[in-house]
């Protein structure tokens, strides 16, 4: 418990003194040659750059005012290296290199993110704030000829096992993945505000469902988007809207701060919101967890994809009736990447293991086992987990290409839970995608998994899907 006091208050130090470094590093872009920018302000001194300080195009390729809030924390662009901003006679050269935020997008963008065709924008008269509408119907179906029985999502937890597995075909068709979504920015004196909220139809009971909902300032994000435990950019296409079983996808409401430690590392720090997933007892109810889960990952960039890693640390809090708490401690970590070999062909991976993080990963969230109940203590422990994919993307032109993808879930079980308690389950999915024309898109699949249960009785699914995108 020490070290988790200690970790969070390392985390909340951390945030501090990144937000005090974000007004005060200066750093780098790219230009097509120098820059040259007259000073409202005859005190040449670096310390005189600050955020609401505006400057005026004398003799620069640059065509319209700007503002140095605008150079140091534009939203489209991530920048670099501090004292790279050089004096001369009253003039700033910016020299050195720029990057473009598209490829670690301190916003993290999902394989299945909306298709944006064209904006549907409003933007004030002064051009100061805009709001940007977007949205995607969504129609997908699935023809199960074994196992689970046909819903949106392929999930191999649920697959069931022995004489429960049956041959008996079903289909299923919804419009329940369509999604909806605003997104803006407000250009401040000290940088832009920037903000999102989507949603979609897959509440409960089908009702509207919040997915993204967060700001942004500078590098620093509050809100509901991706956990910092994970990596959408290397997450495959699927149809399946889960993506690989073992994938990790999840979202949660978080405090972070992202930044650059060079031109090829990048690195997030969080506190996001505890959540304790297990199966009670009569007498057993989960307590307010008394500390955030806290994760970071950092991602080394290359010419052809990137290698990352994550780690969390958790603290799973558990009560029973007579207010008798049993506390123990979760972590995990990732390994993740992503690797273009060829024009159009592509290597995505991950591989992930741990204690007490199961409601991070695909097919086992929602399913209760980050702890399990020991009835000869009388206490929960946490379940080490494993679970990993590696997918092959293939481009056969601009506007068609595939995904194949295999891996597998795994859950080291005690010697105390039940016989029929989840144990291993295998997944393999291939699928194709054609863009068809610009906001339109329709994809089709074939996924197979397998579960093993503790006892070793086994079971098996085969379904084909498909799912048809309407972007705008």
């Amino acid at each position: 418990m020490k070290l988790i006091i200690k970790v969070v208050l390392l985390c909340v130090a951390g945030l501090v003194y990144g937000v005090v470094q974000g007004y005060s590093q200066t750093r780098k872009m790219n230009t097509k040659g120098d820059i040259s920018l007259g000073f409202v302000n005859s005190e040449y001194n670096v310390d005189n750059l600050v955020p609401n300080r505006l400057f005026m195009p004398v003799d620069t390729t640059a065509t319209d005012s700007v503002t140095i809030a605008e150079i140091l924390f534009n939203p489209e662009m991530r920048l670099i290296d501090p004292d790279t901003f050089k004096l001369e006679t009253g003039l700033i050269r910016i020299d050195s290199s720029l990057l473009n935020r598209d490829s670690t997008r301190i916003i993290d963008i999902h394989p299945q993110d909306v298709l944006q065709a064209n904006e549907f924008k409003l933007e004030t008269s002064n051009k100061q704030a805009s709001l940007v509408f977007y949205g995607s119907i969504r129609v997908n179906g699935a023809l199960d000829y074994n196992g689970l029985q046909s819903t949106d999502a392929f999930n191999t937890y649920y697959i069931p096992v022995g004489e429960e597995n049956s041959n008996v075909r079903r289909f299923y068709m919804g419009a329940f993945q369509t999604r909806i979504g605003i997104r803006g920015n407000n250009k401040t004196s000290y940088g832009p505000v920037n903000f999102k909220i989507e949603a979609d139809f897959r509440g409960q009971y089908r009702n509207l469902r919040i997915r993204h909902a967060y700001g942004q300032f500078i590098n620093i994000l509050a809100g509901q988007t991706w956990s910092v435990f994970g990596d959408p950019f290397s997450i495959p296409w699927t149809v399946d809207l889960e993506g690989p079983n073992s994938s990790l996808n999840r979202r949660s409401v978080q405090i972070r701060y992202s930044n650059l430690i060079n031109e090829k590392i990048r690195y997030m720090v969080s506190l996001e919101t505890p959540q304790v997933e297990f199966i009670p007892s009569d007498s057993i109810v989960a307590i307010i967890q008394g500390f955030p889960d806290v994760a970071a990952r950092i991602k080394f960039m290359m010419s052809k994809g990137h290698i990352q890693g994550a780690v969390i640390l958790r603290s799973l809090g558990v009560s029973n009736s007579s207010e008798q708490a049993t506390e123990s401690a979760g972590y995990g970590g990732l390994l993740s990447g992503r690797y273009d070999f060829r024009d159009r062909r592509r290597l995505l991976f991950q591989l992930v293991g741990g204690v007490g993080i199961a409601r991070y990963i695909s097919s086992l969230k929602g399913t209760g086992s980050d702890v399990v109940f020991n009835p000869a203590t009388g206490k929960y422990e946490p379940l080490p987990v494993f679970g990993g994919f590696v997918s092959l993307a293939w481009g056969w032109n601009k506007n068609l290409y595939s995904f194949l993808t295999p891996g597998f879930t795994s859950i080291k079980n005690k010697r105390y839970q039940e016989d029929d308690s989840f144990s291993f389950s295998a997944y393999f999915s291939v699928n194709t995608f054609y863009d068809v024309t610009e906001g339109f898109r329709f994809g089709a699949e074939y996924s197979y998994g397998s579960r093993v249960d503790k006892n070793n009785e086994k079971g098996s699914a085969n379904r084909l899907s498909f799912v048809f995108y309407y972007s705008f």
